[in-house]
């Protein structure tokens, strides 16, 4: 759900920056408390990782597209704070390199899709009972609350009518989110397998 530039109107991209910038300069200061050295070889590995998946995307109209994250992923093996640092810096080398999401609208992507996608889906697992049944839930859910930040930066910026957009947005963006859910079930499954001593969080 990378928006480019040019759909955000001026006041929606100052909000929104605004309130992404906030949170990566408290968990840039929580991280750099807490981070170990051990850490930084698999930060630079998921980081590479969540670049490459995001490349890969489907257009759904009115110049958004649907992708795989790897947020919940990355929040369960290195937790949410990490992984919120991981997602901002592959959003931002997208839009760079790429033209993967605007330069402007960067603050707005890093909302719905970092931020969301670590913070969010993660506090949604932790609440939710189980663990295989949960990341599906967990990133259907953070898909519906994507959605619905990306349709409202968007009707605010009068690029769509929200009453007509939002149900099919959610409906899109929920399923993707289930599907990543259930893909990350299977990805921790196998670690859980190879390499148990990484999911410290998948509890």
């Amino acid at each position: 759900m990378h928006i480019p530039d040019g759909f955000l109107n001026p006041q929606v991209t100052l909000v929104s920056g605004g309130i992404s910038a906030t949170v990566l300069v408290l968990t840039l200061r929580k991280v750099n408390q807490t981070l170990k050295p051990e850490q930084i070889p698999l930060m630079g590995l998921l980081a590479s990782f969540v670049f490459m998946i995001q490349l890969f995307s489907f257009p759904v109209g009115v110049g958004t597209s649907v992708h795989l994250s790897g947020a919940l992923l990355i929040s369960i093996l290195v937790g949410p704070r990490i992984g919120f640092i991981i997602m901002t810096v592959s959003l931002v080398a997208l839009a760079l390199l790429f033209q993967h999401g605007g330069i402007f609208s960067l603050g707005a992507n890093t909302l719905n899709i970092a931020m969301v996608g670590c913070f969010g889906a993660f506090g949604i697992y932790k609440l939710l009972p189980g663990k295989r049944l949960a990341l599906v839930l967990a990133g259907g859910l953070a898909g519906v609350i994507s959605a619905i930040l990306c349709a409202v930066e968007l009707s605010l910026s009068g690029m769509l009518d929200l009453s007509t957009a939002l149900m099919t947005m959610m409906l899109i963006y929920s399923v993707t989110g289930a599907i990543e859910g259930f893909i990350t079930m299977l990805i921790l499954d196998f670690l859980l397998k190879v390499k148990p001593e990484l999911l410290s969080h998948y509890s």
